[in-house]
């Protein structure tokens, strides 16, 4: 299956950095997860899951608006000789102290969530699988009013996901309520 890998940066593109909108709902609303691929035949099968996200009935993904340039998906490998596997990081932030976000904070500190994470080149990323739940695991950059008054107020914060490989997520984003059975 190794194959060569050559420079493949299409039209030039490879800007850093994520999105201004990631997408997230409760681990618990999902009915159908993506697989990993099965039987893969190269490495571009071995790096991308295979199916969508589907929701069980009357539930949707969410829009999150995220401060540009302030949003970030690290790959952080993890595991001795042997035993190697990868934690996906999720930095963010949003501005404003609003209800709505404040009460998105207060609700997801100790939930399980789903993320779907577009990058700047069309890629997207999905944190959370049938086993394991993408977590809250602190402020990120900076929670609050800040201190002058030029400074930057709004919610940090940071998720994380631990899985034994890092794929692409191919599917869509389930962006209207779902209806009947998914699975």
């Amino acid at each position: 299956m190794f194959t060569d890998i050559e420079k493949n940066l299409v039209n030039g593109e490879n800007m850093g950095g994520i999105s201004q909108t990631v997408y997230y709902g409760l681990h618990s609303d999902v009915d159908t997860w993506p697989t990993k691929p099965s039987n893969p035949t190269s490495l571009e099968q071995l790096g991308a899951l295979v199916g969508n996200i589907v929701l069980k009935p009357g539930k949707k993904a969410n829009k999150l608006y995220i401060t540009d340039d302030t949003g970030e998906l690290q790959i952080e490998p993890v595991g001795e000789k042997d035993g190697k596997s990868f934690v996906m990081h999720l930095t963010l932030f949003h501005p404003g102290l609003s209800e709505k976000v404040l009460g998105f904070i207060n609700k997801s500190k100790n939930e399980n969530l789903y993320f779907i994470v577009p990058d700047n080149n069309g890629a997207m990323f999905l944190m959370g699988d049938a086993l394991r739940p993408a977590t809250f695991e602190g402020p990120g950059d900076g929670q609050g009013t800040g201190k002058e008054t030029a400074a930057r107020r709004g919610i940090g914060a940071e998720f994380t996901y631990k899985t034994s490989n890092i794929y692409q997520y191919k599917g869509t984003v389930p962006l209207t309520e779902a209806t009947g059975s998914g699975g």
